[in-house]
């Protein structure tokens, strides 16, 4: 007996997990509110960029989520009209549902930048991500 629950616990850790790709967050942009977007099975997640000015360094980040139980939480960054490469901030739990961390992102030379902060939420065996845009700089 005591075998069988090894043998279905060690299956059940190396099962793949599901990979869940929400659809761009539209109509919202993190440089001027925080925004939400539901998740599969209920519950949503709220992301926010905790500064007026999202080209200031450092520039924290915050996520919630409620209604769902989320493992572990990074945000990556990536420029859409120009490549500054990927980023990837693993955020440190914070209480309540809440996740949070600090980033630097590159400068663009032209002072204004379109960025995706794709939100990723490791909940049970599913891996959740979610894209969300803003703006830095000025231009």
């Amino acid at each position: 007996m005591l075998a069988m629950l090894a043998a279905a616990a060690i299956g059940y850790l190396w099962l793949p997990r599901a990979d869940v790709s929400l659809p761009l967050v539209e109509g919202c942009r993190l440089d001027r509110q925080a925004c939400a977007s539901s998740l599969p099975g209920g519950g949503r997640v709220v992301v926010a960029l905790e500064s007026a000015d999202v080209s200031a360094s450092p520039m924290r980040i915050s996520v919630s989520v409620d209604g769902a139980q989320a493992d572990h939480v990074e945000v990556g960054f990536q420029g859409v009209d120009m490549n500054m490469g990927l980023h990837v901030l693993q955020l440190a739990p914070a209480g309540g549902g809440r996740f949070a961390g600090e980033t630097t992102l590159p400068v663009c030379v032209t002072g204004r930048m379109i960025w995706q902060a794709t939100v990723l939420l490791q909940v049970g065996r599913k891996d959740i991500s979610v894209p969300f845009r803003f703006e830095s700089g000025h231009g």
